[in-house]
C-alpha cells in the first residue's frame, strides 16, 4: 500500500448513526456491520510484483473513504436471512471493486479533478495509469468471485460489468444534445448505477436461494432513486461538497435537465446557445451562469419536484420488494440505511 493509512469504514453507516435517533441494540448491530466490512481484504498488491504502481490509484480512492454501500447490502442482507456473510465476502469485495473501478474510469473520460475531497487518482498518476488500475480491480473482482466456484453469480457479474459499459456508451451517445429523453437517462442509470446495486442485493437470495427475485428489483430500485437524487443534488447542491452543475459543465442532461427540456422552450433555447460552444472536449465554460439561468425558470420547480416524486416512486418500489423478506432488525437496518441514503432530497 502507498502509505500506512487504513481504509476507513463505511461512511453511510456511520452517517445513518449520526442522523438517526438509534437504541442500543441497534447501534450494535450497527457497528457489528461495520466491522465486518471494515475487515474485508482490501489488499490490491500484484503478487509477482512486477507493477506495483497499478495499485497506487486504487488505493488512493479507496483511502478517500466512500459509503461503501454495496458491501453492506450484502452484510446487512446476509444478515437477514439468516446466511453465511463469510461466504459472500467475495462479492463484498468485488462490488466495491467494480464500483472504485468505474470511479477510476470515469474521472478520466470526464477530466474530473476532485473524487472524495481528493485530488482525482488520474491528476497524480497518470491517465494511463489511473485506467489500468481499473482494469486491475475488475480483474481482482472477477478472481474474488471465481474462487466462489459458482458460475451463475459469475456470469451475474459479468452481465453487470457489462451493463456498467453499455450504461457508460449510452450516456455518451446523448452527450451534447438537448433532449427530452427521460426513458433514455433513467435506462442509463439502471445501466450504470443500479445494475450493480441489483448484483449485490441478488447475491444474497441466490446464496440462500430464497428471495433472489425480489433483492433483484430492490437493488435495482434502490439504485435508480440513488442516480436521480444525485442528479437532484447536481442541480441543487445541497451537502455534497460538489460545485453545482457539473453534469451541464459537461454538456449533459440528467434526469433533471431532460425534465426541465420538456416542459420549458427557453430552457431548450438556453441549452441549444450554451451546448454549441461547448469547447473540443464536450466542456462549457459558462455552466454556473446557464445553470443559474435554468434554475429561474418558471418550470424549474415543477420539474424539481417531478424528479423528487420519481426518486421516491422508486424508493417506494425497492421498499416492496425488500418487505416481502422476514422480519428482524437486519431488515428494519437495511430499511433505514436505504431511507437514510435519499433522505436529503427532503
Amino acid at each position: 500500500m502507498e502509505t500506512n493509512e487504513t481504509i476507513p469504514t463505511p461512511s453511510a453507516a456511520a452517517d445513518l448513526g449520526k442522523k438517526i435517533k438509534l437504541t442500543l441494540e441497534t447501534k450494535r448491530l450497527l457497528q457489528e456491520i461495520e466491522k465486518e466490512v471494515s475487515d474485508l481484504d482490501w489488499n490490491l498488491e500484484d503478487k509477482f510484483g512486477v507493477v506495483p504502481r497499478l495499485s497506487q490509484p486504487a488505493y488512493h480512492l479507496l483511502l478517500a473513504g466512500g459509503k461503501r454501500i454495496r458491501p453492506l447490502l450484502i452484510a446487512l442482507l446476509s444478515k437477514a436471512l439468516e446466511t453465511s456473510f463469510d461466504k459472500l465476502k467475495p462479492c463484498a469485495i468485488a462490488s466495491e471493486l467494480v464500483h472504485t473501478a468505474t470511479l477510476l474510469h470515469d474521472d478520466v473520460l470526464d477530466a474530473a479533478t476532485m473524487r472524495r475531497g481528493r485530488v482525482a487518482a488520474y491528476l497524480k498518476y497518470g491517465a494511463h495509469t489511473a485506467i489500468l488500475s481499473g482494469d486491475a480491480l475488475l480483474s481482482k473482482a472477477i478472481s474474488e468471485v471465481a474462487q466462489m466456484r459458482d458460475p451463475e453469480i459469475l456470469q451475474r457479474l459479468a452481465d453487470t460489468v457489462r451493463e456498467l459499459v453499455e450504461g457508460e456508451c449510452l450516456q455518451a451517445d446523448l452527450v451534447g444534445t438537448v433532449h427530452g429523453d427521460i426513458d433514455a437517462v433513467i435506462e442509463v442509470a439502471r445501466r450504470k448505477t443500479a445494475s450493480l446495486f441489483a448484483w449485490s442485493a441478488w447475491v444474497v437470495g441466490h446464496s440462500k436461494n430464497q428471495y433472489a427475485k425480489e433483492l433483484f428489483h430492490f437493488g435495482s430500485h434502490l439504485g435508480i432513486a440513488f442516480q436521480i437524487l444525485d442528479d437532484i443534488l447536481d442541480w441543487e447542491g445541497k451537502d455534497t461538497g460538489k460545485d453545482r452543475y457539473l453534469d451541464l459543465h459537461e454538456s449533459k442532461l440528467n434526469v433533471v435537465g431532460a425534465k426541465l427540456v420538456n416542459l420549458s422552450s427557453t430552457a431548450a433555447s438556453l441549452l441549444e446557445k450554451s451546448f454549441s460552444q461547448a469547447d473540443k472536449h464536450g466542456y462549457i465554460s459558462n455552466y454556473k451562469e446557464l445553470g443559474v439561468s435554468l434554475s429561474s425558470l418558471k418550470e424549474y420547480n415543477e420539474t424539481l419536484d417531478w424528479a423528487k416524486r420519481e426518486a421516491e416512486k422508486h424508493s417506494q418500489f425497492s421498499l416492496a420488494h425488500l418487505e416481502k423478506i422476514p422480519a428482524s432488525p437486519w431488515k428494519d437496518l437495511t430499511i433505514d440505511l436505504s431511507n437514510r441514503l435519499l433522505a436529503r432530497m427532503k
